[in-house]
């Protein structure tokens, strides 16, 4: 199962008590996800936020998209992982886990609701001025930038901000998978002989 770390605004659409019991810690390689609901030209969307890196996941928020939320969250992460290249047996785990459903529990860092709230109005922005669907949105992000505390300092480009996609690599893939940038053809080792 995945903890699922929800404001008291989603809490109440879920039909769960403002406070849930504290949950155990999970197994899944990325731990716990906090979630908000908004709504954009009237359409409710869950933001998910990975707590450790920073991925998010832009999931439908209606009736129907809450019921099914921890499938369509699992469906989402598959897609994105597979579309920047993330595969492997971290990125099973955390399906799995997905898979299992959610456990949920109510939110307990200031700095990831911060981090879910800028989300949140960049997403309206680039739901409004762009055509990208919710699962485009959430692609794209994966690119930008995360800070935490917990994080600390970015010592290879100097600053407090993390890229979330090269947190998940850290993540999810076996440390021999693990390449800043793309080796050119030239200096594979085949090319090498």
């Amino acid at each position: 199962m995945t903890v699922l770390r929800c404001t008291a605004k989603l809490l109440k659409r879920l039909k769960l008590p403002a406070k849930p019991p504290e949950p155990e810690p999970q197994a899944n390689p990325l731990g716990e996800w906090y979630a908000d609901i908004d709504f954009w030209r009237r359409q409710p969307f869950v933001v998910l936020l990975n707590a450790a890196t920073g991925a998010v996941l832009v999931l439908p928020g209606n009736a129907a998209g809450l019921r099914r939320l921890h499938e369509s969250a699992l469906l989402q992460f598959a897609g994105i992982c597979h579309h920047h290249g993330l595969h492997g047996q971290g990125v099973e785990a955390e399906l799995a886990g997905f898979h299992a459903g959610f456990t949920y529990a109510a939110t307990r860092d200031r700095s990831l609701l911060a981090s879910l709230n800028q989300r949140k109005f960049a997403f309206w922005l680039d739901l409004e001025h762009s055509d990208r669907s919710l699962p485009e949105v959430a692609a794209h992000d994966w690119e930008g930038l995360f800070k935490h505390p917990a994080l600390g300092r970015n010592t290879r480009h100097n600053m407090d901000w993390h890229m979330p996609l090269n947190l998940l690599r850290q993540r999810l893939l076996p440390a021999a998978q693990v390449i800043p940038f793309p080796s050119s053809p030239s200096t594979t080792p085949s090319s090498q002989a």
